[in-house]
């Protein structure tokens, strides 16, 4: 059985969880931009087709439909959606997987509990960083006069790093170290995942200019942290590391 078939055959599930929370004064758009994050770091791309509706997809599995579909359309594609919709004072989500084989689109709800819990919580952590964001004055304001001057010196800073430091690194244990901060990698190369870890690192040591921008260190402070503030990214990709 494919990853795919698997996912689909455990979409069975006994009980509908509520994926859903209120807004709580927090502005929709924010809210939605706070969520175009979270879809990128799990791999899925963002679009806003209406000021009440984002969606985020991404492509699980592309083959062939076997010999005998005609050529124009000999694939099939399979792919991840969610939908959040702004309505009543409240976000919502809606996720199923998309099967579009021979011009035909299947849709099948993800009821999986797990999942469906953790896109609530997603839900919840993001509409809880707007409304901290919005009421208090975030750590690099005191470097910084803007969060993309923030952004673009940690990815400067990250670079570099990378630039000295790549030789000896591998894949395999940036990932691990990736994942060991609660981060899903987001690219199976060296230097992306080398730069992916180093920009974290960096935002969080510019935006204090008093630590180290080291592994152990920031690991350290995660875990210092109640464990609904730790960072952990890509829980909207179903095939998300426990963090």
């Amino acid at each position: 059985m494919t990853f795919v078939a698997t996912l689909v055959a455990t979409t069975v599930a006994s009980a509908q969880v509520d994926v859903s929370v209120p807004l709580e004064g927090v502005a929709g758009g924010g809210l939605f931009d706070a969520l175009a994050t979270e879809c990128y770091e799990a791999g899925l791309a963002a679009d806003a087709p209406h000021d009440s509706i984002m969606d985020c997809t991404a492509t699980l599995e592309e083959r062939s439909a076997g010999a005998d579909a005609p050529e124009a359309e000999a694939s099939v594609v399979v792919r991840h959606k969610i939908r959040f919709t702004l309505l009543d004072a409240r976000v919502a989500a809606d996720a199923w997987t998309e099967t579009e084989e021979l011009g035909t689109v299947i849709e099948t709800p993800i009821t999986d509990d797990d999942y469906l819990r953790r896109v609530r919580y997603v839900l919840t952590a993001a509409a809880s960083r707007v409304r901290t964001r919005d009421a208090v004055a975030p750590q690099w304001s005191r470097r910084y006069d803007s969060e993309q001057a923030w952004l673009l010196d940690a990815h400067l800073h990250a670079v570099s790093h990378c630039d000295a430091g790549l030789t000896g690194l591998g894949a395999d244990s940036l990932g691990a170290q990736l994942e060991s901060i609660g981060i899903r990698p987001m690219s199976a190369d060296t230097r992306d995942r080398c730069e992916q870890l180093y920009e974290r690192l960096f935002e969080w040591s510019l935006g204090r200019a008093d630590v180290e921008p080291t592994l152990d260190a920031y690991a350290k402070f995660r875990a210092s942290l109640p464990s609904d503030q730790r960072t952990c990214t890509g829980r909207l990709a179903l095939d998300a590391p426990a963090c």
